[in-house]
């Protein structure tokens, strides 16, 4: 893609890069995804009953599993690799590019089949079914979004990717609050879901226009990101499902009333996780230069960063047992007041999925991604077990409940190995302030 800016991010007194410009576009970003998503529940939640959003709740879930699973993980591999040619002044980053691009879109054709068998299994409706089949055929673009976005932040493009899913993101949710209004079904809401994937899709091509002639096939590329697609793809399936896989037992193993509750309590654990994938997507490329110079330093920047949203996500996990019925009951209706126990769970477990979205990224730094793949796994397996037994019987807070056990596993398992590496490292230079976290030593 055609580089109109390159990352010039902020330094602070102290030295040390912190994301600026770049965090505030993917802010941005965040905060009109946040908008879609809260409205158009509330919406729907005031206009149908409680079983049509419990419907809708099972096929958002689905939908959001197989939007990231599409990608492959490969989105912080793509930013960090494309970063060190481009550091490197290697001509080879068009080749990359070309070849990444056939394997994803690859890559979303089979999501798009996947999806479709899943939507069978999740739920015994046939307008979830129907439904699900429509909106799988928006996994075929979303791959190629997936690349298009990793590219945009290695160049620094954030303000790209801030255009393209604010006018994603209005269309999804301008259409579909209209088609809601005159009485269509989820099937239409479906196709417009589609239709905007592709106009986000367009709006990067537009952006990239001078530089599609220029697709070169490489064997020897492909073959890399093929050899690196394993462990990025097992962490971000576990990750897509882990994430994903309470609402998908609860279609299952409870009723549409309770997957109503949790998706009505969910929207608020929305903003936490958009923030942080944002939070993360920009500090990645700095992340890859400060393992350049030494795990110490990576440690010490990492152990800053992570701080300001750990702070954030405490204070909202204490105030929420005072606010949840109240908010709940004012926003989707006095219907969804009861939900307000699971939405207190989820406030707390966004403490353990802060830390893992931020550490998570310090692994794939260190060249140890493959221990976020086992963190994942070993939270899937915790949050299936976990849902197995608690949601036959309590519903979604007993989905809440699964999911908070499987992220405080997975940051266990992510901060002790990283602190244990990072404390064995040889030091590159000295931290310029004390990391608390993750460097054992200072």
């Amino acid at each position: 893609m055609k580089v109109i800016e390159d990352i010039k991010p902020i330094i602070s007194t102290e030295g040390q890069y912190l994301p600026g410009r770049e965090f505030l576009w993917m802010t941005w970003s965040g905060v009109i995804s946040i908008a879609n998503s809260v409205l158009l529940w509330i919406f729907l939640a005031r206009m149908r009953d409680v079983d049509e959003l419990g419907r809708f709740t099972i096929l958002m879930g689905l939908y959001a599993l197989f939007v990231s699973a599409c990608s492959l993980g490969l989105v912080p591999y793509l930013v960090s690799e494309v970063s060190r040619r481009r550091e490197r002044s290697d001509s080879s980053v068009g080749l990359l590019i070309s070849n990444a691009s056939l394997f994803l879109f690859a890559s979303g054709v089979v999501s798009a089949v996947l999806m479709a068998l899943c939507g069978l299994w999740a739920s015994e409706s046939q307008s979830v079914r129907y439904s699900a089949l429509i909106l799988s055929l928006a996994m075929i673009p979303s791959g190629l979004i997936a690349l298009a976005e990793a590219v945009s932040i290695a160049y620094g493009r954030t303000r790209l990717i801030a255009v393209s899913t604010t006018l994603e993101n209005v269309l999804r949710t301008v259409i579909p609050l209209g088609l809601i209004w005159y009485g269509y079904d989820l099937s239409a809401v479906c196709v417009s879901f589609v239709a905007v994937r592709v106009v986000a899709l367009a709006i990067y091509a537009i952006a990239a226009r001078s530089q599609l002639n220029k697709f070169v096939f490489d064997t020897a590329e492909l073959r890399a990101i093929v050899k690196a697609t394993p462990t990025f793809a097992g962490t971000i399936i576990f990750a897509s499902i882990n994430w994903q896989a309470a609402v998908i037992l609860l279609g299952h193993f409870s009723t549409e009333a309770e997957s109503a509750k949790y998706g009505a309590a969910s929207r608020f654990l929305i903003p936490a996780a958009i923030l942080m994938a944002s939070y993360a997507a920009v500090i990645q490329p700095l992340l890859a230069q400060y393992a350049v110079r030494g795990l110490r330093e990576m440690g010490s920047y990492l152990s800053q960063i992570v701080r300001y949203p750990l702070f954030v996500a405490v204070i909202a996990s204490v105030l929420s047992p005072f606010l949840s019925e109240r908010v709940l009951a004012i926003l989707f209706g006095a219907a969804y007041a009861d939900a307000s126990l699971t939405l207190d769970i989820m406030a707390l477990s966004t403490i353990p999925f802060c830390l893992v979205m931020i550490v998570a990224r310090g692994l794939v730094a260190a060249d140890a991604q493959h221990i976020d793949l086992l963190a994942n796994a070993l939270g899937l397996i915790v949050c299936i077990a976990a849902g197995a037994m608690l949601i036959p019987q309590f519903g979604a807070v007993g989905a809440a409940v699964a999911q908070l056990l499987s992220f405080l596993l997975m940051a266990v398992v992510e901060i002790a190995y990283l602190s244990r590496k990072v404390a064995g490292s040889t030091v590159a230079s000295r931290p310029r302030y004390s990391n608390a976290i993750f460097d054992r030593t200072t």
